[in-house]
C-alpha cells in the first residue's frame, strides 16, 4: 500500500519527461503561430497602405486573405523542397490575393449598396471563368497570379460565412451559409489543383529537356 502511494504521488520520470516535452512542443507551436500572425499583420499593413485603404472592414478581409494565402502556400511544402521558392510563390500571389478579397465588394461600386452581397459577385463565378479561359496557360507565374486571386475570393467568402452574411436573392439561413461555404471552399480547392497540376507539368517538361 505504501509503495502504491509513493507511485501515485511520484509518477515515473518518463511520464514527467513526456509531459515536459509536450509542453515544449506546444510552446514552440504557439511561438511559430504567433510569429506567422505578426508577419501576416505586418504584410497586411503594407498592402493596405499600398492601396490607401483605411477601412477596418477592408483590413479584416485583407488580413484573412494574407493568412489564408500563407496556409495555401504552406500546403505545397511537400511538393517544393526550396523554401525560397515558397516565399517567391507567396509574394507573387500576394497582390492578386488582395484583389481577390476586394472583388466581391465591387458590387457596391457597380450596383449600389442595395445590390451588395449578390450571388454573382459573392461566388467563385469570375474565378472559375478565368480558370476555364486560362486552362491552356503553361506559365507557372500566370497560374500563381490566377491562383492567388482565387484564394483571395475564397477567403472573403469564407470570412463572410463566419460573419453570417446575408446573400441577396437567396433565402436566409442555411442556403446563405451553404452558398458562401461551397463557393469559398471550391475557390481554394481549384486554386490548389490548377497550381499543383501546373507545377507537375513543369517538372515533367524539365525532365525531358
Amino acid at each position: 500500500m505504501e509503495k502504491f502511494s509513493i507511485y501515485v504521488l511520484c509518477p515515473p520520470l518518463k511520464v514527467n519527461a513526456m509531459t515536459i516535452d509536450a509542453i515544449q512542443k506546444f510552446k514552440k507551436a504557439f511561438l511559430i503561430l504567433g510569429l506567422f500572425l505578426a508577419i501576416a499583420i505586418t504584410i497586411n499593413f503594407f498592402v493596405l497602405n499600398l492601396f490607401d485603404q483605411k477601412s477596418s472592414y477592408r483590413a479584416a478581409h485583407s488580413l484573412v486573405g494574407v493568412l489564408t494565402l500563407m496556409g495555401f502556400v504552406f500546403t505545397f511544402s511537400n511538393s517544393i523542397s526550396s523554401k525560397i521558392r515558397l516565399v517567391f510563390m507567396f509574394f507573387i500571389s500576394l497582390i492578386p490575393c488582395y484583389l481577390g478579397t476586394v472583388f466581391p465588394d465591387l458590387d457596391i461600386t457597380l450596383i449600389g449598396i442595395g445590390g451588395h452581397r449578390n450571388p454573382i459577385f459573392h461566388s467563385g463565378l469570375l474565378f472559375f471563368l478565368i480558370l476555364f479561359v486560362a486552362k491552356c496557360v503553361k506559365s507557372v507565374f500566370l497560374t500563381l497570379i490566377i491562383a492567388g486571386f482565387g484564394v483571395g475570393i475564397g477567403s472573403h467568402l469564407i470570412w463572410d460565412l463566419f460573419d453570417q452574411a446575408d446573400v441577396r436573392w437567396i433565402p436566409g439561413g442555411f442556403l446563405d451559409s451553404f452558398w458562401l461555404g461551397f463557393n469559398g471552399l471550391f475557390c481554394l480547392i481549384f486554386a490548389r489543383i490548377s497550381l499543383l497540376s501546373r507545377l507537375d507539368i513543369s517538372k515533367m517538361e524539365n525532365l525531358h529537356k
